[in-house]
């Protein structure tokens, strides 16, 4: 008797154990793990910070929701809310502020980037709301470290900035709100960040064509995971773009996706065997997207395996296989192109 892929639940307490775990930090981005690092760094230092933050934007803005810049007291620096004369302005204003030692109470502030309106200076297109904090020592040097290290340890927490102050609150992600978001009314204004990474990835096959797409996905501030079944082979054992997770069979995989309804998928190993592994485990997961790299005779033979398994028609169809935008890609690195495109064109559709 076979039972729907569909209807199965993966059963956690059932995996076996991994072979070998290699963790890296899956922060957002390496910037964003760097600011909040830096940032603590300098208030441990005894510095008073100007931090930056875009709380909100239009179409076409330079400056997009949840950019960030630092300024402190003493060195560079770090960061980026837009460019250009409008970022030039705001850097000597906080060095100004830094300079004079008096309070400076947290403000917001709305910016056109043309003539009309409140114009930032720069000469292109839409609008950002930029939000401006002093952070101190005595005040602020706690809820930073707290913030660096959930985006270290990759734990939900949420950032939340008042006209009264900055806290941080480990708690679980809410999908269903947007992961940067300005509230407004009247004079009082509420900016609040999920530190949590939501653009994340979990390929399955560590060859040479994973590596350069953790590399591509690593760069574009995605979390990686990258799971395998020969744990010695270079491009995976050597691969620093992400947490590698040497298994006994793919289908474990599931297992190890701790935010699935975040997580896009992509099958890339040496067998048809091994992706029907991986399928069977990764189809019953709410994940977003599924794509499965190889030709079309491969292809079509995955999909008989797990058609006679009694994998669903509806179930197959979220599948994109061949992965990938259709340029023609043939090399490692031409393919993580097209993987990486397809994968930013569907997230940007749907938001």
């Amino acid at each position: 008797m076979t039972r729907m892929i569909t209807d199965l639940v993966v059963d956690k307490s059932a995996i076996i154990r991994p072979i070998r775990v290699i963790r890296v930090p899956l922060y957002r981005s390496l910037f964003v793990l760097t600011f909040w690092k830096t940032l603590a760094s300098h208030l441990q230092d005894g510095q008073r910070v100007f931090v930056a933050f875009v709380a909100a934007h239009g179409e076409h803005s330079p400056g997009t929701s949840g950019a960030k810049l630092l300024v402190p007291e003493r060195g560079e620096p770090l960061g980026s809310v837009g460019g250009g004369v409008m970022e030039y302005n705001l850097i000597q204003r906080a060095r100004a502020v830094l300079a004079g030692g008096a309070v400076f109470a947290p403000e917001i502030e709305a910016l056109d980037h043309h003539a009309k309106g409140n114009p930032s200076g720069l000469v292109c297109a839409g609008s950002q709301t930029n939000l401006y904090f002093l952070c101190t020592p005595e005040r602020e040097r706690a809820t930073v470290e707290q913030a660096a290290a959930l985006v270290e340890a990759d734990r939900s927490g949420w950032l939340t900035i008042r006209p009264s102050g900055m806290t941080v609150v480990e708690k679980a992600p809410d999908l269903a709100r947007p992961a940067v978001m300005l509230t407004e009314a009247d004079a009082l204004w509420i900016y609040e960040e999920q530190l949590l990474n939501r653009k994340r990835i979990a390929i399955l096959g560590g060859g040479h064509c994973s590596l350069a797409l953790s590399r591509m996905m690593r760069w574009l501030g995605y979390a990686v995971q990258v799971f395998d079944t020969r744990p010695a082979i270079p491009s995976f054992e050597n691969n620093p773009h992400a947490h590698t997770i040497a298994l006994h069979d793919y289908q474990e995989a599931a297992a190890h996706l701790p935010f699935p309804e975040l997580t896009d998928v992509v099958l890339m190993t040496n067998s048809f065997e091994a992706d029907v592994q991986g399928l069977r485990g990764v189809l019953p997961l709410p994940v977003p997207y599924i794509g499965l790299m190889g030709s079309a005779a491969k292809i079509g033979r995955v999909f008989s395996t797990l058609r006679k398994e009694g994998v669903s028609k509806e179930a197959l169809a979220r599948v994109l296989a061949p992965v990938g935008l259709p340029i023609e890609s043939d090399t490692p690195e031409e393919i993580a192109v097209s993987v990486a495109a397809q994968l930013i064109q569907l997230r940007n559709v749907k938001t």
